[in-house]
């Protein structure tokens, strides 16, 4: 048998890798996926139609149940998230005329979308939304004049579609939602509403959702992440996780197979008996030893180990394999960066990981970064704003704690935007 059919076979068998509410099928993501590169499908709802996103219209539903399946995924994504906002922003006020002014900007900044939830809650939400989903929505409401934002928030994608195009195919309208897909119709407070397309030009808008997708997303109305050509890898890393997790609760014990002689039993008995036998001797608390009585020495049952003695180790290379993938689909220099090992080592010298570090941050960091800010910033320009020269806090790295590093390599604790 070849390795692929008995890790297939292994995993079938021991680990009921299926999916579950919280988990994903891998034809199930795969049949979304072709989905988008076809004609759009349109939905209906009360405030108008729109263009569905996947199969069952839950493609960003399946991305989330894509982040709960896999700890290198969802590890990976929340440090990019982070790595893009730093600790916090830092603004400019020094262009307003009087104290006044700038005590309002403080206050927007510190509530804009909400009580105590400010610019920068809304900038890491949108940068979370970005990394994962590759894409993030904003919704902004201005005063009837037009001369203050009154509310300036992050929408999650789950609740985010597209109403039908126009005549010119232009996308001007959205329907947002607390969630699209199955189930949702039936979801408390899930009343969908039509809100304009942000376009700079409009000055009669009184709110707007400014939706900004991943230019290589090769869909044209929705963003896709850049990680998904490994989603078979990301629903891999569950298996590997419910196998170490089976392994643990059965007591690590091998695999075996009991042969019964002579007894002739109902299928309905059988699946009795061998539920009895499961549960006496698997899981954390299972019989480490058995006693059986017989009549006759041929009614003994046999007893026979399985020969899985290289299937650990095999997991195991397999395991460190994907873990490789899926760092690379999501374009990490290092593996170091993100407390991954592969190999079975940590990482290389510290002047590896300041080169990895400066070159992640050149090729993903700074790009995502601009992508974020640039939509901010135009939404902050409508109300006079566009001085206030968002800056990203960094996140302080201590370069003489890294053995081998050289400090003069670090990167300047601001934004060199």
């Amino acid at each position: 048998m070849g390795l692929i059919n008995r890790v297939n076979e292994f995993f079938a068998s021991n680990t009921n890798v299926q999916a579950t509410n919280d988990t994903i099928a891998s034809n199930e993501l795969e049949n979304a996926i072709k989905d988008l590169s076809g004609r759009y499908r349109l939905g209906q709802t009360n405030q108008g139609q729109y263009i569905k996103f996947g199969v069952q219209d839950d493609f960003p539903v399946m991305l989330d149940k894509m982040l709960r399946q896999s700890p290198v995924h969802a590890g990976i994504l929340t440090k990019k998230a982070k790595m893009v906002v730093g600790t916090d922003v830092a603004y400019n006020d020094s262009f307003l005329p009087n104290k006044k002014s700038k005590a309002e900007l403080k206050v927007f900044v510190q509530n804009c979308a909400g009580a105590n939830k400010g610019l920068y809650s809304v900038l890491t939400h949108s940068a979370f939304q970005y990394e994962k989903s590759g894409a993030y929505a904003m919704y902004v409401r201005w005063s009837k004049d037009r001369t203050k934002i009154l509310e300036l928030s992050s929408l999650d994608l789950k609740g985010v579609r597209a109403a039908e195009p126009n005549e010119k195919g232009d996308i001007t309208h959205f329907i947002v939602r607390r969630m699209f897909g199955q189930g949702a119709d039936a979801m408390q407070h899930n009343e969908p509403r039509r809100v304009p397309a942000f376009n700079k030009w409009d000055k009669k808008q009184t709110e707007a959702v400014l939706y900004v997708q991943n230019p290589f997303s090769g869909n044209e109305y929705y963003g896709v992440p850049n990680y998904i050509s490994a989603f078979h890898y990301i629903s891999a890393d569950f298996a590997f996780g419910k196998h170490i997790k089976n392994s643990a609760e059965n007591g690590f014990t091998p695999k075996v197979m009991a042969t019964f002689v002579g007894r002739n039993m109902s299928p309905e008995q059988k699946a009795k008996e061998y539920a009895a036998f499961k549960n006496s001797f698997t899981g954390t608390d299972g019989e480490q030893a058995m006693l059986a009585w017989v009549k006759r020495p041929e009614d003994k049952p046999t007893i026979e180990s399985l020969d899985i003695s290289n299937l650990d180790k095999t997991v195991d290379v397999l395991s460190r394999l994907n873990d490789a993938k899926i760092l690379t689909a999501h374009n990490v220099t290092s593996p170091t960066l993100f407390g991954v090992m592969v190999s079975g080592k940590l990482g290389g010298t510290g002047n590896e990981m300041v080169a990895a570090y400066q070159i992640f941050r050149a090729t993903e960091t700074l790009p995502n970064r601009e992508t974020l800010f640039s939509g901010v910033q135009r939404l902050l320009d409508t109300v006079g704003l566009g001085e206030m020269q968002l800056e990203v806090i960094e996140e302080v790295i201590n370069l003489e704690s890294i053995k081998g590093a050289n400090p003069t390599d670090v990167a300047p604790a601001k934004d060199e935007e």
